[in-house]
């Protein structure tokens, strides 16, 4: 077995367990403007039998939209997470992670399987050479408050394609000339440069090439 499916296997466990947790909630009331009665019906009823494009839209919605948006967000949370973590979901992942935190998800019942999905997320991602790293990083990053074990993550995770998604993230914020400034997160609401530059520095050679460490150090003398 390799360890790509098991990272995988360890994310479909963690989103079946997640899943099973999805229930009705009680009436959901939220702004009048913006959903008919027929679709704030539909959001309150079984989340998996809400129509994509309604839920897509009720994850985007800020807070102020919903009377109790943490409950509502509660429920919602199984099949957003595993959307999010399967790319269907037609929401940035950063800003799923900021209304995440606006619900207070950690204080949430059953908080353990949410964090148990963003846990076996991220190493999930770091053996996909597809993987959009660098937002699921900022998703996690945000979502939890911190980028120190993501980043702790990378560092123990020496494979090929977890190497080039530090290429590619490294060439991401070097191009945009975000460091050491680094701000992750939709609104860029989360600082993480001193923290993000000095575990770079910290890599090995074979793992930031010359070229990528004569920029990463030249954007420090800014």
């Amino acid at each position: 077995m390799t360890t790509a499916t098991t990272a995988q296997q360890r994310l479909h466990h963690a989103l079946d367990a997640l899943g099973r947790t999805a229930r009705p909630g009680p009436a959901v009331d939220g702004c009048g403007h913006c959903y008919t009665p027929a679709q704030l019906a539909a959001l309150s009823g079984p989340p998996d039998l809400i129509p994509d494009r309604l839920l897509h839209s009720a994850a985007a919605k800020s807070p102020a939209h919903w009377t109790d948006f943490p409950t509502l967000y509660r429920r919602l949370a199984p099949r957003l997470l595993r959307q999010l973590t399967t790319r269907t979901l037609a929401v940035d992942g950063p800003l799923i992670a900021a209304r995440l935190v606006a619900a207070a998800w950690t204080d949430w019942h059953r908080a353990d399987l949410v964090r148990d999905v963003l846990d076996a997320w991220w190493p999930a991602t770091l053996d996909d050479p597809a993987a959009p790293a660098e937002e699921v990083l900022a998703t996690l990053a945000v979502a939890t408050g911190t980028v120190t074990p993501w980043l702790t993550t990378w560092s123990a995770t020496r494979t090929p394609t977890a190497d080039r998604h530090l290429t590619r993230t490294l060439d991401s914020w070097l191009h945009d000339a975000r460091l050491p400034d680094l701000h992750l997160g939709f609104h860029r609401e989360l600082p993480v440069g001193p923290e993000t530059v000095a575990w770079l520095l910290a890599q090995p050679e074979d793992r930031i090439g010359p070229e990528q460490r004569y920029w990463l150090e030249l954007s420090l003398r800014g």
